[in-house]
Order: structure tokens, then sequence, then C-alpha cells
């Protein structure tokens, strides 16, 4: 039987705020998973997603999906970096994917089968910038072990989507249009600028754009490296840590795979492989570009950034509930998964109609 989804009575607005929480609180904890390269995702993030696919009209389920990735952005200090751009291309090529199949007569595909092709159309599109900003025409080696784990972790997400929907009682009240009724909710972002940390963060937003341009555009590599130096050094200097592994580990990925593909002058071999001057520029800018932007990013929103608008609010109001959630992960017990995530989410709710 179809699940009918939540109208504009307001059921909607009150379920929104508190599965983008949700979706920040999954990113928290898959970005303290290691990985090798910064843009992958295991896709933790994404099943609030897709548990809202029956609880949402469209224009919301779309709208939670911006929340996701600006909220994100606003977290992880990558708004203007190359993995907000990965990020947003992931999630939403993976949001259309699943909302057309969902909307299939008869549910023709599992959930299972639903976050596969969620996680296929994400690392496709990432796999298409990664060829662009990255790799080159090294990306394709990255092709397969990344769209493998990608069909993996789909398949994963799909079964636990599959039982919360089926065991979830705070799902159930969603769908059943019983959740709280929050009728004034103004909650606001945790790491907003007020007062004097606003006049700051105004100023760091002009600076720290500068900065981003000047990484963007710079006429060579000895002014981009000054760059990012100059944006590292900011970093350090607001005492935020620095995770130079990942940070080397990265960069020279980048231009490891950028030598895949040779031109230019011959500057040495490693067998019969031909290590060329124009490959290994082009590597070297693009390993600068990156990690300078996601330095600029970071140092840019030290303050954080308030947005305008229904968008804004719900972002606002979703980092907000992610405090309150993230101060009660204590309570969560992972024999009782389901249990225990229902307890937290209808606190949520409580907190929501209460703000």
């Amino acid at each position: 039987m179809r699940l009918r989804a939540l109208t504009a009575d307001g059921r909607a607005d009150r379920a929104l705020p508190i599965l983008g929480a949700a979706c920040f609180f999954l990113s928290t904890v898959e970005f303290m998973i290691p990985k090798p390269l910064p843009f992958l995702r295991l896709g933790l993030a994404n099943l609030p997603i897709m548990v809202s696919m029956d609880l949402l009209p469209l224009p919301s389920f779309f709208l939670l999906v911006l929340v996701k990735v600006l909220g994100q952005g606003l977290l992880g200090g990558t708004l203007f970096s190359y993995v907000f751009l990965f990020s947003t291309a992931g999630t939403l090529a993976s949001a259309v994917a699943m909302r057309a199949l969902r909307s299939l007569p008869r549910r023709a595909v599992s959930w299972a089968g639903i976050g596969v092709v969620g996680a296929f159309a994400s690392n496709a599109a990432q796999l298409a910038l990664a060829r662009v900003y990255l790799f080159g025409e090294g990306a394709w080696f990255v092709a397969p072990p990344f769209l493998a784990l990608g069909a993996l972790t789909g398949f994963f997400l799909g079964a636990a989507a599959n039982r919360f929907v089926a065991e979830s009682r705070w799902y159930a009240a969603a769908i059943a249009g019983s959740l709280p009724n929050a009728d004034s909710v103004h909650a606001t972002h945790a790491r907003a600028a007020v007062g004097a940390e606003r006049k700051r963060a105004v100023a760091r937003l002009i600076v720290g754009g500068a900065l981003v341009a000047l990484i963007l555009f710079a006429p060579n590599v000895p002014v981009l490296a000054a760059a990012g130096s100059t944006a590292l050094v900011l970093v350090v200097a607001d005492r935020s840590r620095v995770r130079l592994l990942p940070t080397l580990i990265m960069s020279g990925g980048i231009v490891l795979f950028s030598l895949i593909v040779p031109y230019g002058r011959v500057l040495a071999r490693v067998g019969s492989f031909p290590i060329t001057e124009g490959a290994l520029l082009a590597g070297v800018k693009r390993a600068l570009v990156i990690e300078g932007l996601v330095f600029a990013s970071r140092w840019t929103l030290r303050y954080g950034l308030s947005l305008p608008g229904r968008l804004g609010s719900l972002v606002g109001e979703s980092l907000a509930l992610l405090a309150a959630l993230s101060g009660r992960r204590g309570e969560f017990n992972p024999r009782r998964p389901i249990e225990s995530v229902d307890a937290l989410l209808f606190s949520l709710s409580e907190k929501n109609t209460r703000a």
C-alpha cells in the first residue's frame, strides 16, 4: 500500500528540520571514518533523504536536499571549496534517481535497489567532476573500486531504510500527521554570528572571498602557492586542526593521476614510464587549487554564515537541532538501533515544538 506524502498543512514543516538535523548528524559520523580521498562518501547522510521520500511532497523533498548540502558545507567549512561542489552534484544526482524510482507504480524497485541506484548516480556525478577538476583521464582508474564501494554501501543503506520504515514509531507518527504541532519555530544556527561576531563574519567573507578568487584565477604557480599558503597560515592562526596526512595524500594522488596522461617535455623516467613537465605542472596546479580552496573556505566560515529566506531558516533550525541531538548521542543503544533512533527523533520533535 502506498504511503501518502505529507501535505502542505504544516506536517512537512515539522518533519523537515528534524530530518535535516539527522542528515548533519550522520554526516559528522561519516567525517570521522578514515578514507583515502576527501570526496569519497559512504552515504550515511543520505539515509534521512531516503526515508523522506514517502514523507515529504516533491518541493519539500528537494528543499531537504538543499538543506543537507548547504548545512554540510557550513559545518565542514567547505562551502567555497571543491568538496561542496562534489557533495552537491552527488547528492542531487542521487536524490533525483531515488525519487524517480520510488515514484514507480507498485513499488517496482526495492529499498535496496533504490539505494544501489542512488549510490551509482552519486558516484557517477562525482567521477565526472573528478575527471575535470582532479585527476583528468586518470579518474577512470579510480572508477571501478569507487563504483563497487558505492553499490555495497547503497545496498546496506537501502536495507537500513527498509527496516526503519517498517519499525519506526516516529516515522509512523510522521506519516499519520501526529507529530507535535510546532506553531512557532524560530531556532537559530548555533554558530550563527551575532553582535561582534557578525561583523567578524562579514569581514572574513570579504577577505576570504578575495582569497578564493585569487586562488581560482592565480596567473602562475608561485602566486597560487602563496595564496594557498596564506589560507593555511590563517587556519593555523585560528588554532583550527589541520589534518596534514589526508592533505598530503590528496595532493599526492592528484599529482600522481595527472602524470598518467603524459604530455610536454620528459623530465625523468620511472622504468619505461615518462614523467613529463606538462602533466606534472597540471597536477601541481590542481593540487594547490583544491587544497587552497579548502583552507580558504574553512577560515572564511569560522564565525558561521547566516543564510536568507526559508532555506536559510531551515538550515539554521536543523543545525540548532543537531546540537541537541549531539548532546544526547550517549543515549543511543546499538543493540536496539530503531528504538534508540525513535527516542532521539521524538525528543527533537518535542524540542522543535518548544523552540
